[in-house]
Order: structure tokens, then sequence, then C-alpha cells
């Protein structure tokens, strides 16, 4: 036995020092980077030897006695592999304790449960009838530059609080220090952020270690301009009264903020099923969100920015802009539009421009502009007068972005020659864009090469291969406080039952998550306001860039290997 443990442990060295090579060889082309590592090095020499002492290995799970993964029987059997191994372990231990009193529990860390060792403890402390409160101490996430040391202290804690109670800490899993060890390369090296890192760290642990990187709010369902392509305000769609008089309660606004602060939140969006300007409470979210030094960002169709309101946009530091404009002349916004007036066209116009010249005046670089425009029968033709305008604008970015088809707008759908226009013209309008320095944020290229001609769809089964991420990195919340995964109404709570944090971090928005991550084996698993987990609104996805991003960021930080275990 001792022979086995020492061929593993040489087996982990082993893994390790690979993995050190290969980051050396990452940057053999930065050589200032290369000799900040190598002195990084010699400091956290001693790392893997502290890890390998702190725990006896076992990486197969094989153990002489009982062994705990989880403090709930989802964790529990993730790990193990095995469904009812909570229920067997548990009573296969309460059955020893009631035999001889003494009976001895392992608890198995892996990459699924370090950072909830205290739970576990917890739990098996109450099986044996001990409720003595020991203050164990909790993981700590950040920084993320020092998380192997973080990790160490925090087990070497709670090994300490348990010794002589009858609980071992036994490391299962040979991949969970090279997991760490990449994630602290990265936040050592500084080219990616720690929330990004952690969020990353996430997906592959399946644990929501901070909040999303953007909250979606939907504060206001009316709108000045109903364009005919929209899918909540189209000719086509009649709303009852209730729906149109929806607003967002902004106590209940201010409720979230101060959880999202709490979770590490990047930014929220105030978006809505309507124009959000028309909101009498629209600015007060601005200004509470931002006192919280939260990013914000806003959709607009851009015609109520006067210059007030323009200045305060400015002074308040928002993050970003999006301005929704589907024409490139005031000919196709009348006709794209049911406003019926070519002069709003205009107006919002002349208001962007505003926004960017008080922008300039003031010195600063927020808000960015971008502009977004929705592509369908009607405007195919356009791009190229829409980057033009763009320019005139003075935009900061400019977005394509194909129609999402549903019955009421499917008539707007693109034909094979109309596709055939958009890729004749898009080269042209990315070279207008670039000539004036304006950011061409590609995501139409993803569309155009996954089209589908015949439904319009563009991502079809791209993420059942892959799996989708969304879980950890965004939430949409509509004025009925009823939470969503995605962009498509998948419910996963109400936050008039619960707060937003609580509900964040329950273990059903857990399961939720891990189900969309592993989408080919539970696409047709349903929540709780009865909508599928894998639909037809996934073959048009609209977080499908935060979802490539995610795939992208995994392979090229070398942890994409740890994802699907």
């Amino acid at each position: 036995m001792q022979l086995e443990n020492a061929v593993k442990v040489r087996k982990l060295e082993l893994n390790t020092v690979l993995r050190r090579l290969k980051d050396i060889a990452s940057l053999l082309n930065e050589p200032g980077e290369l000799y900040g590592y190598l002195d990084r090095l010699r400091e956290n020499y001693s790392e893997l030897n502290v890890l390998i002492n702190l725990f006896p290995f076992e990486p197969e799970f094989k153990n002489d006695g009982l062994c705990l993964f989880g403090h709930f029987d989802e964790l529990e059997e993730r790990i193990s592999g095995k469904k009812g191994s909570f229920a067997e372990v548990v009573n296969q231990f309460k059955a020893t304790i009631s035999g001889n009193g003494r009976a001895a529990l392992k608890i198995g860390i892996t990459r699924y449960n370090f950072f909830c060792l205290e739970d576990i403890v917890k739990f098996c402390l109450n099986l044996k009838g001990i409720e003595e409160d020991m203050h164990l101490p909790s993981f700590n996430v950040f920084p993320v530059g020092m998380i192997i040391k973080n990790f160490i202290g925090y087990a070497n804690e709670i090994k300490k609080k348990i010794n002589g109670l009858g609980i071992e800490l036994v490391l299962c899993d040979d991949e969970l220090v090279e997991i760490l060890q990449v994630v602290q390369f990265h936040a050592q090296r500084g080219k990616i952020s720690d929330k990004e890192l952690v969020r990353l760290l996430g997906v592959i642990a399946e644990h929501a270690f901070i909040g999303p990187q953007t909250i979606v709010f939907d504060p206001y369902h009316r709108c000045n301009i109903k364009c005919k392509h929209c899918f909540v305000h189209n000719p086509k769609i009649h709303h009852p009264q209730e729906f149109l008089d929806r607003k967002f309660d902004y106590n209940i606004f201010k409720g979230i903020i101060d959880d999202a602060t709490e979770l590490k939140v990047d930014g929220i969006i105030l978006q809505g099923d309507g124009e959000p300007l028309l909101y009498d409470k629209f600015f007060d979210m601005l200004r509470y969100a931002r006192s919280k030094d939260i990013g914000v960002s806003f959709f607009t169709n851009g015609s109520l920015i006067g210059e007030n309101k323009a200045r305060e946009i400015v002074d308040l530091g928002i993050r970003e802009i999006y301005c929704s404009f589907p024409a490139g002349i005031p000919k196709i916004y009348e006709l794209v539009t049911t406003s019926g007036n070519q002069e709003i066209f205009h107006t919002i116009v002349k208001n962007l421009k505003r926004l960017m010249q008080i922008k300039r005046e003031s010195n600063k670089r927020d808000p960015r502009l971008t502009m977004t425009h929705v592509i369908h029968t009607l405007n195919h033709h356009e791009l190229i007068d829409m980057a033009k305008t763009d320019v005139e604008i003075g935009a900061d970015a400019a977005r394509f972005y194909l129609i999402r088809l549903d019955d009421n707008n499917k008539h707007l759908k693109l034909s094979d020659r109309e596709l055939e226009v958009i890729k004749r013209d898009l080269p042209i309008a990315a070279r207008v864009f670039r000539e004036n320095n304006i950011d061409f944020v590609d995501n139409i290229k993803f569309q155009l090469e996954h089209y589908d001609n015949n439904t319009g769809a563009w991502s079809k089964d791209i993420f059942l291969k892959e799996g989708c991420t969304i879980g950890w990195y965004f939430c949409l919340i509509p004025a009925l406080y009823d939470v969503s995964m995605c962009c498509h109404l998948r419910t996963v709570g109400w936050l008039n039952r619960q707060s937003f944090k609580e509900l964040w971090n329950s273990r059903e928005y857990r399961r939720y998550r891990i189900q969309a991550k592993f989408l080919r084996d539970n696409k047709d698993f349903t929540f709780p306001n009865g909508v599928k987990l894998y639909d037809e609104h996934c073959e048009h996805c609209d977080n499908h860039q935060t979802l490539i991003t995610n795939l992208e960021n995994l392979r090229k930080l070398g942890l994409y290997k740890f994802v699907k275990q």
C-alpha cells in the first residue's frame, strides 16, 4: 500500500512539473513575464509538497473505510457516480456508530467539493451527534493569484478543528492540484480578470463562487417606436393592458442590486420589453446601481436622449449604451418601424451625435455607444448605409444581428438572395467601420456560418455538443420578478419568495446549471414555468456570443480538458 501511494504521489509530482514546463514554454516569447513567473515559482515551490503532506492521496476513490463526498445527495452522487450512494453511506455510518460508537469517516476531496469542506464536516459532526459550534472557516477564492495558498490554509484549519473526532480528509482527485495551479498561473499573469477565472473555475467545479457576469432587467413594457421585427411590439402582437402597464418595482430593484454588489456581479443591463427611458424610475435605477459601483448598460432606441439626459448619462459613468437602429436612411427607418415618421430618424442621429460630443467634451471614456442593427428582409440591403450613419454619429462600436424569428415575425425571414446581398455588403461595411475606428462586433459572422436557410436558425445543435455554461454568467429578471437562467424565460425561481442571493446560491439553481452544462443528456428537462431546457429558441440563441467566448477561454487557458469529467 505504501509503494502504491508513493507511485501515485510521484505521478502527481510529474504532472505538476509538466504543467509548469508548459507554463514556461508559453512565456518563452515574453521574457519579462517568464522571469516573473520563475520568481513566483521559487516563492511557491513548496505548495505541492504541502498539499501532498496535508492529505492522504487516494485518486481512485478506494479506501478502507466509509467515505463521504458531499453533505447532500446530489453532490455525493455527482462525485461517487453511484445513484443512492448518499443514503447508503449515511445509513452505513449510522449503523457503525450504533455498533461501536467510534466509527471513522473519510471526506473525499475533489474539484466538486474542495470549496465546501466545512459544510461536509458539519454534516459529519451532526451524524456523530456532535452539535458544538466549531467555528469552521470558509474557503475564499480571492485573491485568485494565491488560490492554492488559500486552499492549504483553509483545509489545514479544518484539519486542526476535527483532529481526534474520527473524521479524515482524503485527496481523491489527481487533477485538482493541476486545476488550481492553472487558474493561479493565469491570475498571476494578469491577462484575464480574476472574476472571469473564478467563473471558469465554477464551470469546472460546478459551483457559483460569485454572481453572474450580467443581470438583465426588464423595467418597462411600453415603447414609442415599435419596430416590425420586435418580438414584443410588432403590429401582429396585441398585449393585455396589464402587460403594457407592468413596471419593475424600484425597491425590489434596490434589493437585487445590494445582493449583486455582495456577489461581485460585473454589471447590469436595463433592457426590457419596451423603451427603458419611458419609465419614470429609469434614472433612479441608473443612479442607485452606479452608487454601488456596478457597471451599468442599457438598450434604447435613442429617441429620448435629450441634452439633460445625455449629460447625466455621461456624468454617471454609464458603461455602455446599445442603440437599436434598424436602418441607415430615413425612408427605411419609416418602413421598418410603425412610427410613420421619418423625422424620428433625424432626431435619433442628432441625439446620439450630441451624446458623443458631450462625452468628448467631458474627457470621459464612457459610455461606449454600440449601434445594434437587426437585419431582415426589409433592411437587408442597408448594411453599408447603416455603417455610414454610425460613422456620422461617431459611435464607438457597431454590430449586425440576424433577426430572431418567431410566429409573429417569420414573414421577415431572409431569402437566399437577400443573404447573398448581406454577404456581399458585409466586408464593405466592415471596412467603413475599420477606416473610422469603429469597433465591429462581428457576431453576425457566426450567425451566417451556421445559418439554416429553411428555419432561419443559426446556432442549431452546437451547444448540444459543447453544453451551455450560461448559468454561471447571465440571468434575466422580468418585471414579474421570475428569474430566468437565460434570455428565453427559463424560470429558476421567483424573487417574491426569496432574495436574489438566496436563489443564486440555492441547490435548485445549482442543479439547473449542471443540467445545462450537460445539455445533450438533459435537453428534455422542464423548468418550473414549463419551458424545456432545450427547444427551438436554442437554435437562435441570443447568448451565443457569451457561450462561444467561454469555450474559447477554457481552451486558450488550458482548462477545457477538465470540464467534461
